[in-house]
């Protein structure tokens, strides 16, 4: 199995915006496999003057695994060109050559250090500097928007752009164990045009999006060809809610109740 004319592939692909064939139609593909092609991505987006800047997590809800042909949550990275600050709540987005686009509502984890890997989400959040609700904006190559986990994370993770809204810091006086019960409590709701589309918590988070953090930091540090997890980075813990589909001239508008953090607004 060649990896670098897959990986070649699927750059293709989102260079000229054309679906290709997944690369799971060979049953013999495998989340290894995966990520040797999403190495290959990160050394072509570097040598392309991209700087990677953070991590999303994706398939952070277990109930997807088995369609999905999973036993984890995965990853792919973010770059300096496609996050976004929303520190006013407010952005836009140019749809121009994604393909079959969703958009998911997120919490978002600033890193101060690496994340230690108990797999303890207490630990996890002590790495964090801050946290902050935004979304990810996600382009799927493949027809009909079918594939496999592995699929997914061969084909950059579907990423498109991350935009990160109003962060909230944790200081030294905040009781993180109050944070995690909080954030796995959280409920949130996404609007599609005022109308309201889609629901969900941190629950269907890995169990919380602080856990879906201490998880990355275990899988993380078990792939060597790539870089630990540090400080400075931003992680995206994974969709609150089932994500809809958006197209030009779509308004979504998202919220969380249960732990502080702003609403976040986006016009496609």
């Amino acid at each position: 199995m060649n990896h670098t004319t897959i990986a070649n592939a699927l750059l293709l692909s989102r260079q000229n915006s054309t679906l290709c064939p997944p690369p799971s139609d060979n049953p013999a593909y495998s989340l290894t496999d995966a990520y040797a092609v999403a190495k290959i991505h990160l050394d072509a987006a570097r040598t392309n003057g991209m700087t990677p800047v953070g991590r999303k997590i994706g398939f952070t809800n277990p109930t997807a695994w088995s369609a999905m042909k999973l036993n984890t949550a995965v990853w792919g990275y973010v770059y300096d060109k496609t996050v976004f600050d929303m520190t006013a709540g407010h952005t836009s987005h140019d749809l121009q050559g994604a393909l079959q686009p969703k958009i998911e509502v997120e919490i978002m984890f600033g890193l101060k250090s690496t994340v230690p890997g108990t797999g303890d989400p207490v630990d996890a959040l002590s790495a964090v500097a801050w946290i902050a609700l935004g979304f990810e904006v996600v382009s799927c190559p493949y027809p009909d928007s079918k594939f496999l986990g592995v699929d997914a994370v061969s084909s950059f993770g579907l990423h498109r752009a991350l935009y990160v809204g109003a962060k909230r810091m944790i200081t030294a006086d905040d009781d993180l164990v109050a944070i995690v019960a909080a954030l796995g409590s959280v409920t949130a709701r996404i609007y599609k045009n005022n109308e309201l589309v889609g629901e969900g918590s941190g629950k269907i988070v890995l169990g919380n999006p602080a856990k879906a953090l201490a998880a990355l930091g275990i899988i993380t540090a078990n792939q060597t060809q790539f870089e630990p997890l540090a400080a400075g980075e931003i992680i995206s813990s994974g969709t609150l809610t089932p994500p809809p589909f958006v197209a030009v001239g779509d308004l979504i508008r998202a919220e969380v109740a249960g732990y502080d953090l702003a609403p976040v607004q986006i016009t496609f």
